[in-house]
């Protein structure tokens, strides 16, 4: 959505909503005019106040998308230290069970033979 668009939307529905609520009052012209001043003075303050809020809200999500971005790389740099640790840790257990599969295919082999000696 474009920031521009959404701002234009709430100002000018601010301005017709103040332009609705004045001219549907049944008041006199005097009281009418006075009431304009006023709700034009309240609606400059509250035109203020969004585009102070507008500006307030950009500002945090450009610091939340970077420091969002830097977060997500230190998480995935961190984890890339922590798989490799895993997998350097984890290499002497590797051979440990490769050298006992290749002793359980001996056994295993050894145990056939047997058997087939025996028949």
């Amino acid at each position: 959505m474009n920031k521009k668009s959404l701002f234009l939307g709430a100002v000018i529905g601010a301005a017709a909503g103040a332009v609705t609520s004045i001219l549907f009052a049944p008041k006199s012209g005097r009281e009418l005019r006075s009431d304009i001043v006023e709700k034009s003075g309240e609606a400059s303050v509250v035109l203020k106040e969004l585009a102070y809020n507008a500006n307030e809200l950009l500002q945090s999500i450009q610091v939340l998308g970077t420091e969002g971005s830097t977060l997500i790389k230190d998480v995935s740099s961190d984890i890339m230290d922590s798989v490799s640790k895993w997998n350097e840790e984890m290499e002497p257990e590797k051979k440990r069970l490769k050298d006992e599969i290749k002793d359980m295919q001996r056994t295993i082999a050894d145990l056939e033979k047997t058997l087939k000696k025996d028949k």
